[in-house]
């Protein structure tokens, strides 16, 4: 485990800013954005004989029976959108508890590209994967109504939120907020902005110098467009800042392009991307990034995962979900970067939806719900943002 450097806070006023320092394993965010997320070895002879671990005292006594199932599977498959970044301490921890599901992997895909794939496989019966796990929100509201998800109540249902499974067979793993990037060293600190209301009044301060000097998630995209469209119907006068800065923006699809811009300076800004990447991206630049929540309202956006009904291996799948859910799985999703939500997590990793809620209120952190949105919908969403835009 390495400690990296804090980036200060943009203004100590706004209680927008980060907190505490994060503490990640692995690669920087930035380069690890691959296709395909890497592979735990395959276990011993120890290992695949490993006693079984002490399951906590509310899980049913029929628990043991996935236990022993899982170890005839000894794989797991998730088709993801998550970086190994993020996952490798969750990975790490699952097989200290699980020493015979080392043989774990996870795709880093588009947010789109985790449901296509899966189901042109499942639609011919050939699906390799296990799990799903994604943070483009319309997308979950696609796959709830396609009946896809495996019929599992987690043991740890009755100890999380009530919101805690989103859809039936979806289940929140973070609580991501949209948060905003920017360079510290392209800008002066008195341009550090809190929140988009801030950034409008900066760049409308200076036009001609910020004119294409904002990037921000295309709404096109299936994460752009709730990140956009959660800000517009959540945030006061959500729309009134959108017509104000997005004049002086430009439109991506990935956010590794949304940072790598900002790193090279070619952007001064990127907005509403998550902070499952935007956070630690800027903890590990060596304080050339800064980040920030939204002062005047963050929208949180669910990263769910779901079992799903065709999984080749769900025993293990089925271990894997409650895992993360438990209070020792949400520790370790904070080790990731990202950000826990159970109340009784011990961790100093990450701000969790609770330190979220108290530094900046909780009337101005506000929960996105995956819902499926017609096209027609969608349509009639990007038609206002490109108006906006001008």
């Amino acid at each position: 485990m390495s400690t990296v450097p804090r980036t200060p806070a943009p203004k100590a006023s706004s209680g927008a800013g980060p907190s505490r320092r994060h503490l990640l394993r692995g690669a920087a965010a930035v380069g690890s954005l691959t296709a395909l997320g890497g592979t735990l070895s395959a276990c011993t002879a120890d290992e695949a004989n490993a006693a079984a671990p002490q399951a906590p005292a509310y899980y049913p006594a029929a628990y043991d029976r996935i236990v022993d199932a899982s170890r005839r599977e000894r794989k797991l498959l998730i088709y993801s959108n998550t970086s190994q970044t993020n996952w490798q301490p969750v990975f790490d921890a699952f097989v200290r508890r699980y020493p015979w599901l080392s043989d774990i992997r996870a795709t880093n895909l588009g947010g789109s590209a985790v449901y296509e794939r899966y189901y042109s496989e499942s639609g011919a019966g050939t699906s390799p994967a296990d799990v799903l796990a994604n943070n483009a929100g319309p997308l979950w509201g696609d796959y709830a109504t396609r009946n896809a998800a495996a019929d599992y109540r987690s043991p740890e249902k009755d100890h999380l939120p009530d919101w805690a499974e989103l859809l039936p067979g979806v289940w929140t793993m973070s609580t991501d907020p949209v948060a905003l990037i920017y360079n510290r060293k392209t800008l002066d600190p008195d341009q550090f902005p809190d929140g988009l209301r801030s950034l409008a009044a900066i760049v409308e301060a200076r036009p001609s110098r910020f004119r294409g000097k904002i990037g921000v998630y295309d709404p096109t995209n299936a994460y752009g467009y709730a990140s956009n469209q959660g800000y517009t119907s959540k945030v006061a006068g959500g729309w009134d800042t959108f017509r104000r800065l997005l004049p002086f923006a430009h439109a991506d699809h990935s956010s590794g392009t949304l940072v790598e811009k900002v790193v090279s300076g070619e952007y001064d800004f990127s907005i509403n991307l998550s902070g499952g990447v935007a956070i630690p991206a800027a903890e590990h630049s060596g304080g050339l990034l800064g980040w920030s929540y939204y002062a005047e309202g963050t929208v949180v956006m669910p990263r769910a995962l779901s079992v799903v009904k065709t999984a080749p291996h769900p025993n293990a799948a089925r271990l894997f979900l409650d895992f993360l859910l438990s209070a020792e799985g949400q520790a370790a999703v904070a080790e990731g970067g990202l950000v826990p939500y159970r109340p009784d997590v011990r961790q100093d990793a990450m701000d969790s939806l609770q330190d979220m809620r108290r530094r900046l209120g909780a009337d101005r952190v506000h929960l996105y719900r995956p819902v499926r949105v017609p096209e027609r919908v969608r349509e009639a969403y990007v038609a206002r943002w490109e108006k906006a835009a001008g």
